[in-house]
């Protein structure tokens, strides 16, 4: 290409046709005049090219920056799962306590299991080591599609709402749940029932024999009463706040897959 202007500019040199009658230096005028336009050509066609160049540069970073966010947040989506799971399983033993007929004959064992179950709650701990580096380095601004970056935007947002609720569940716990079971019932008998993936230890805590009737105190008790239904209602924000960040998440995964080429 440059040397096509280069023979147009010879030939504009070559035209014996002054630009104007009156100059005659109109033949190194033109000349002149073909060399700027050359390179100026020269000059728009390398920033072109350079302009191209960065934009590949671009591209493939956010390539990466997606497959890593994709990555993150299903291993978030997996956690939230289990997490999810326990949670659940934990407000349905504490409406089966709160429910339970202690008129009918029963195992003190299932009480402990319920216990057990109603101890074992868990709090999501969202890994967010790829979007906090994404954030602090300004590289959210490779993200092309608008809908995805806002929603990379609202992320941590959505885990504040869902920290303050566990925050509150875990202030209630710690300040009412275990006094009031602490005259009644033996809470190691709990430990047997709380085996999962992310509690394993090799010490077993043996579990210790009370009277029965201390079982039925336990579930006759009003302020017991008002304890698990407490403890009910602040599980119920938590989980209803997992409910809405796995929606988050599995809408935000479905735009990273959009993306990603």
């Amino acid at each position: 290409m440059i040397s096509f202007f280069r023979r147009i500019r010879k030939n504009m040199a070559d035209d014996n046709r002054p630009l104007k009658p009156a100059w005659p230096a109109g033949r190194y005028a033109r000349y002149a005049i073909g060399e700027i336009i050359l390179v100026v050509i020269g000059i728009l066609i390398a920033l072109q090219i350079n302009n191209w160049n960065e934009a590949k540069k671009e591209l493939k970073k956010e390539q990466q920056i997606l497959l890593n966010l994709r990555e993150e947040f299903q291993q978030n989506i997996k956690e939230l799962q289990f997490d999810h799971k326990i949670n659940v399983d934990c407000i349905s033993a504490t409406v089966t306590l709160l429910n339970f007929d202690n008129s009918k004959n029963f195992d003190t064992k299932t009480i402990d299991s319920l216990i057990g179950k109603m101890f074992n709650y868990a709090t999501f701990d969202a890994r967010l080591g790829v979007m906090n580096d994404i954030i602090s380095s300004g590289n959210l601004e490779l993200i092309r599609d608008p809908e995805l970056k806002y929603a990379l935007n609202q992320w941590t947002g959505e885990l504040e709402d869902y920290k303050e609720d566990v925050i509150i569940r875990r202030d209630y716990w710690v300040s009412n749940v275990p006094p009031i079971m602490n005259r009644l019932l033996p809470i190691r008998n709990a430990d047997a029932t709380m085996d999962r993936e992310d509690y394993r230890r090799d010490i077993v805590i043996q579990p210790i024999q009370v009277p029965k009737s201390n079982y039925v105190e336990f579930l006759t008790n009003l302020e017991v009463d008002n304890m698990l239904f407490d403890y009910y209602m602040n599980q119920s924000f938590v989980t209803v706040n997992e409910d809405n960040i796995m929606k988050f998440l599995e809408e935000t995964l479905r735009l990273i897959d959009t993306n990603i080429e």
